[in-house]
């Protein structure tokens, strides 16, 4: 009996130093409140001030929090429920802190090789804390997140976003909104781009030789806020056949939503309404369609990432460096969608009185098959590779657009056919606020097509 009781006890001394030992823990664990609201803290994030809630388990002070953390797209919630008493674990602040810092698109792109520990979801965030010193390497990413390691994630998290992700204090995206709405309030401005264009297809036939194609576009904006703009563009080409030197010009007028094209030949310009289609883009995106500014929503739904490089000084003017590059899959995505819905709009034009409706309606009756043009639009697209960066150089005085330069690298395999498409091009931007001229097209100068 006496032993019974000794072993009864020592039993029981264990199981409360367990107790003891778990509670101890759960105390210093942090919650998905507490989280969101230093995060938020953190990196000074406007709340969003929310009345109301589709989570049901999210208490009346703590609305402001969780809507914003919602919107900004740093955690989302369980159907209908946050769950803001939850414990969080390392791997789940190591991704609320990368959201919240904007390096998603960025985390997404790291090399996980060698990431063994955590959820294969998480190890993209995983890799980036460690490349940035955010966390340890030895932390153990699926452990309930503690107070200590909370404060040191933050604060790591804050000093390299701060120190690497800010110029003059501005995130990235903040800079290039800046840039952006500076130039509209110059009213105007003209761009002048040259690019120079290498085109090699090649046949799986044999016997067929490649064809390479050397092009120069020279191509003149002018703009003026809100929409309206003037693009001139001069091609020079190689004829692949004989080699000789071609010259092509074109010009885009753009009004109120209202397109003019004109290219060498046409006496008239082909006028094309694109309301129809730009409120249909924007209903689908949920972005508006109306700003010439490069926006941290509109990079995102085209699947690009921004990203300061080092500063440059060039002939006397020093500039901020901002490089943009394109997530491939991403970016067909969007294409894909915006190209479907094309599809869908000229395939249900409505009787009207213009005189290119009947060649449109000629050209749908041709397609037996609607699905069948979308299908081979979403072939084409599925096939093509592409490789974008642009770099924008930001004038550190006026906080405007100087300069962007631009590489290209697009492969695309169709039907047999492969192609390889090399683009460089140099963008300068100038005469801010200076008058412009525009084409005056009267209704005898145009030829109709409603999309």
């Amino acid at each position: 009996m006496k032993t019974l009781k000794i072993v009864f006890t020592l039993v029981m001394s264990i199981l409360m130093s367990f107790t003891t030992v778990s509670m101890a823990q759960e105390n210093d664990s942090i919650s998905r409140i507490e989280l969101s609201k230093s995060i938020i803290d953190s990196f000074e994030i406007e709340l969003v001030q929310d009345s109301k809630s589709s989570f049901k388990d999210v208490k009346a002070e703590d609305l402001k929090y969780v809507s914003t953390i919602v919107d900004q797209k740093i955690s989302s919630g369980y159907g209908e429920f946050f769950k803001p008493d939850k414990c969080v674990t390392n791997e789940e602040a190591m991704t609320m802190i990368v959201r919240a810092m904007g390096e998603e698109k960025l985390a997404q792109r790291m090399d996980i090789e060698g990431i063994e520990k955590g959820s294969d979801w998480a190890k993209c965030y995983i890799a980036y804390s460690i490349d940035k010193k955010i966390i340890n390497k030895n932390i153990d990413p699926s452990a309930v997140l503690t107070k200590e390691n909370c404060d040191s994630m933050i604060k790591n998290a804050v000093d390299y976003y701060n120190k690497e992700l800010k110029r003059d204090g501005l995130t990235v995206y903040d800079m290039l909104d800046k840039a952006g709405q500076n130039m509209l309030e110059k009213k105007t401005y003209k761009a002048t781009t040259n690019m120079d264009i290498t085109s090699t297809t090649k046949s799986e036939e044999e016997g067929i030789e490649d064809t390479v194609i050397n092009m120069n576009k020279v191509q003149e904006v002018q703009f003026e806020a809100p929409e309206t703009v003037y693009t001139k563009d001069t091609t020079t080409m190689n004829n692949p056949e004989t080699d000789e030197e071609m010259n092509m010009t074109s010009e885009v007028y753009m009004k109120d939503r209202i397109m003019y094209i004109k290219a060498d030949g046409q006496e008239k310009w082909t006028k094309m309404d694109l309301n129809p289609m730009m409120n249909e883009l924007q209903s689908m995106m949920g972005s508006s369609m109306n700003t010439n500014t490069l926006t941290k929503e509109q990079l995102d739904i085209f699947g690009m990432y921004a990203k300061y490089e080092a500063d440059e000084k060039i002939e006397d003017k020093d500039y901020y460096v901002v490089s943009i590059d394109i997530d491939d899959e991403s970016f067909k995505e969007i294409v894909k969608m915006i190209a479907d819905k094309a599809n869908e709009i000229a395939a249900n034009v409505e009787e009207t009185e213009n005189k290119d409706k009947k060649e449109i309606d000629e050209f749908i009756d041709e397609s037996d098959d609607q699905e069948m043009v979308k299908q081979i639009i979403d072939t084409i697209i599925e096939n093509v590779e592409m490789n974008i960066n642009c770099k924008y150089y930001i004038d550190k005085e006026t906080k405007m657009y100087d300069k962007m330069e631009m590489e290209m690298d697009m492969k695309m395999n169709f039907m047999g056919i492969n192609n390889e498409t090399k683009a460089t091009a140099e963008s300068k931007y100038h005469d801010f606020g200076e008058k412009l001229e525009f084409p005056e097209i009267s209704e005898d100068d145009v030829e109709s097509m409603d999309l």
